[in-house]
């Protein structure tokens, strides 16, 4: 099949055609010919993700679906400079390093002080208990990291439909406005339905400021506003740029007198390896900026340096960029820079002799973005219940019995196999198979603790068993309550059958999955006209905080 491809490289827009079967160095070629650039020297990006030479295209995700004749997929071409530094990075780093200083300016931090909650999240926590060895210094911002995924920011994968409220796919990109490009949105996405065909605009924010705002978008949108409100509260935060296109957040802790790794999008704390051993990424360069200093904190980030070390074209030209960056950029007092150069040495002594933090972890797929989203990035990761990383409940090699249960003030499932040891499994989202705008809601004032949607209208969670032999008997409870205009539907469904929604889970004839050996739960959740307060109208699973209740329980004999 053919497929159609638009290259663009600064003010270079290429436009070709290929075979699905054509490998990625073949369409390099084709570049070869037309800008006389070795392959060797080129790299060809789709969404950020580097594309390897040995791939073919329809193994990069350029497919004839989505690389149409008039809407062609979209390529960004990067060269390797000279120096033999790939062109890309070494502009990345002068922008960032402009970039994070935005966040030290007085208008941004007293717009974030005018947003955060900021007593609330002092009292959770407190409330919360001091986790091990760590001070409220430590504490607090994993609260605010808390918030502000499961409350504050939403992911964009692509907008829903504005005008019928049917799924999208991205079409061509848009001209920004001269308001996008006075907030930094260089690119702006067009989310086109894929019903009704009506455009939506996304604008590719940069300005932290305008991301207190708008609240959405992806990784860059959510690292830059996350660091920007760590900057406010007057944590020594970093902006951590990945050549493989993550970003995410450093926080320097006094008391651990360290830097400590922090993604917002993951809710993830001081586990600096989930990149390399869960999404298996193949990292080369990762960098952090500050106000302060520019930070090559790669090794930090892997076991095995050594394996990193051949993806790093040019280190001596990249470290040269960096420490002109240090030397140049900064303007510090002779006693700053003495602080900052003791604390430098200390740290990479540190990565270099101990790289790894979190080396005896267990480390899943990533959890922000659609499934397709992740695996189209080759980040789904691999794990003992996900092979495939779409977080599916497999009962694995039972004999009579298998139960799951779900502890929403633990934030724990506990699986157990013909009645043996149960193993524990931490996040509600670690075995949803689906999760549409829903988070683990706790309310200190009330002592409670549950499932709820967030301020989208539509919000939903679905469970998907697999079993290995046919279901004799299922004994399953599911619990909810709900408030005002607040609604809750639940289905049971077989893979071959949708079934209509019950206002009550025990509603469901489970006699049918007798002799199944695979099925979906589903809630659907709604509270019509009341989307400020829609978290308090529609609770899956609420207990008390301190309890040990599992109102999610799924039991199935064999």
């Amino acid at each position: 099949m053919d497929v159609y491809i638009m290259i663009r490289r600064k003010k270079t827009t290429i436009l070709t055609d290929a075979k699905e079967s054509s490998t990625v160095a073949e369409l390099k070629t084709i570049i070869e010919g037309l800008l006389k650039c070795g392959v060797d020297d080129q790299r060809l990006l789709l969404d950020g993700l580097i594309l390897e030479d040995a791939k073919t295209l329809s193994d990069s995700g350029i497919t004839a679906k989505n690389a149409q004749a008039m809407n062609p997929v979209q390529l960004t071409l990067s060269i390797r400079k000279d120096s033999g530094v790939m062109e890309g990075l070494m502009n990345a780093i002068d922008a960032n390093r402009i970039h994070v200083l935005k966040y030290e300016k007085a208008e941004f931090q007293k717009k974030v002080y005018q947003i955060l909650p900021l007593k609330s999240l002092k009292e959770a926590t407190l409330k919360s208990g001091q986790s091990k060895g760590l001070t409220f210094h430590e504490n607090f911002i994993k609260e605010v990291t808390r918030w502000f995924k499961e409350e504050f920011f939403k992911w964009v994968d692509c907008k829903p439909c504005a005008v019928c409220g049917s799924p999208s796919q991205s079409g061509p990109p848009l001209q920004p406005t001269p308001e996008d490009l006075s907030a930094g949105a260089t690119r702006v996405e067009n989310h086109i339905c894929t019903i009704c065909g009506a455009s939506q605009r996304f604008p590719r924010y940069n300005s932290p400021s305008k991301l207190l705002e708008t609240r959405e978008g992806r990784c860059g949108e959510w690292a830059n506003c996350f660091t920007g409100i760590c900057r406010a509260l007057g944590y020594d935060a970093r902006y951590v740029y990945d050549t493989t296109d993550h970003v995410w957040t450093e926080i320097f802790s006094p008391h651990l007198d360290r830097w400590v790794h922090v993604d917002p999008c993951e809710n993830a704390w001081d586990r600096p390896l989930i990149y390399e051993q869960g999404w298996k990424k193949k990292l080369s360069y990762v960098i952090a900026f500050s106000k302060d200093e520019v930070v090559d904190v790669t090794y930090r980030y892997t076991l095995d340096p050594n394996e990193i070390k051949p993806r790093r074209i040019n280190e001596a030209a990249v470290q040269n960029k960096i420490a002109n960056c240090n030397k140049f950029s900064f303007r510090h007092s002779a006693e700053k820079k003495q602080l900052l150069t003791k604390r430098l040495a200390k740290e990479m002594t540190a990565i270099l002799l101990k790289p790894g933090v979190g080396a005896s972890e267990e480390y899943g797929g990533r959890e922000s973005g659609s499934l397709a989203w992740r695996q189209s990035r080759g980040e789904g990761g691999t794990t003992s219940h996900d092979p495939e990383g779409d977080r599916v409940i497999r009962t694995g090699e039972v004999e009579r019995s298998f139960a799951v249960r779900y502890s929403p003030a633990a934030d724990k499932y506990y699986i157990s196999r013909d009645g043996g040891a149960e193993q524990v499994m931490s996040s509600f989202r670690s075995l949803a198979y689906k999760n549409e705008n829903m988070f683990r809601k706790v309310e200190y004032d009330w002592n409670k603790v549950y499932l709820a949607r967030n301020s989208h209208e539509k919000s939903s969670i679905t469970w998907r068993v697999e079993c290995n032999k046919p279901i004799k008997s299922a004994k399953i409870t599911m619990l909810h309550s709900t408030f005002k205009q607040g609604k809750v539907a639940w289905t049971c469904d077989l893979d071959e059958e949708t079934s209509s929604f019950q206002t009550q889970f025990a509603d469901i004839d489970l006699s049918k999955l007798r002799g199944a050996t695979a099925f979906s739960i589903s809630a659907k959740m709604s509270s019509p006209g009341s989307q400020n307060n829609a978290w308090q109208h529609t609770q899956l699973f609420r207990t008390d905080l301190g309890g040990d209740e599992t109102p999610f329980e799924i039991q199935l004999s064999f």
